[in-house]
C-alpha cells in the first residue's frame, strides 16, 4: 500500500507567500512517513470507480503488526483485519467474520509488513514551501507532472501538518490542484484506534 503510494508513474494549492527556502523534498517526506509509523494512524483512499461513483478504502495500521481494512463500493463494505500472521474477513451482508486460510492470510500478512517496513521514497519532490489546501496551511511537496496513458498530466503532492510533522494527505492529480483527483489519500491520527480479533 505505501510502495503505491509513491509509485504512480504517471484541492487548489495557494502559491506560497514567500519564495521556497532550500530544502531536500524527497528527504523531508520521507521523515514525515517514518515519524508517523511511530503511532497508530489511519488511511483514507478515494478513487473514482468505473461507474463515476466514489471508492473508498479505510486502513488502520496499530504498531508493530495490526491492520484493519473497510473497502466500501456501490454501498457494498468488505472488512479485514490482520494481526501478525492470522488474518479475518468480513464479506458483508450478513456473513460475519471468518478466518482466513493460511494461502490468503499470507497475502494479508505480507500487507501489514510491508505497511510497517521503513518508508523509502524514490520519487523526487519539489519543495512547494506554504500552502493551502482545504482551507488550512501545510508544508506542500510535489512530483514532476507526467502525462499517463489516458492523456491527463498528472502529479503526486503530499501535503504535511506543519506543526505536528505527520503526512496530512496524498493526492494525485492535476498539478495546479484543478479538477477532481484521481486519487485522494488522507490521513488521521485517532487516539483510539485499537485493531482486536474479531473472535
Amino acid at each position: 500500500m505505501r510502495r503505491l503510494f509513491f509509485a504512480v508513474s504517471a484541492l487548489a494549492l495557494a502559491a506560497p507567500a514567500a519564495p521556497v527556502a532550500a530544502c531536500d523534498g524527497k528527504a523531508e517526506v520521507e521523515a514525515a512517513f517514518v515519524k508517523q509509523q511511530k503511532q497508530p494512524w489511519r488511511t483514507e483512499v478515494e478513487t473514482p470507480g468505473q461507474d463515476g461513483s466514489p471508492q473508498l478504502q479505510q486502513f488502520d495500521f496499530q504498531p508493530p503488526d495490526r491492520m484493519y481494512r473497510k473497502a466500501t463500493s456501490g454501498g457494498e463494505s468488505i472488512e479485514t483485519i490482520g494481526i501478525s500472521k492470522w488474518a479475518w474477513s468480513n464479506l458483508g451482508s450478513g456473513a460475519g467474520w471468518e478466518e482466513l486460510q493460511p494461502m490468503h492470510s499470507r497475502v494479508v500478512t505480507l500487507q501489514v509488513q510491508e505497511a510497517f517496513m521503513p518508508p523509502r521514497v524514490t520519487a523526487d519532490f519539489k519543495c512547494l514551501g506554504t500552502v493551502t489546501f482545504e482551507g488550512k496551511s501545510y508544508r506542500g511537496y510535489q512530483t514532476t507532472p507526467e502525462k499517463v496513458e489516458t492523456g491527463q498530466v498528472l502529479a503526486r503532492t503530499i501535503y504535511i501538518d506543519p506543526e505536528t510533522g505527520l503526512p496530512a494527505f496524498n493526492i494525485v492529480g492535476a498539478p495546479d490542484g484543478s479538477g477532481e483527483p484521481v486519487v485522494r489519500g488522507a490521513f488521521s491520527y485517532p487516539a483510539d484506534i485499537d485493531i482486536k480479533s474479531p473472535f
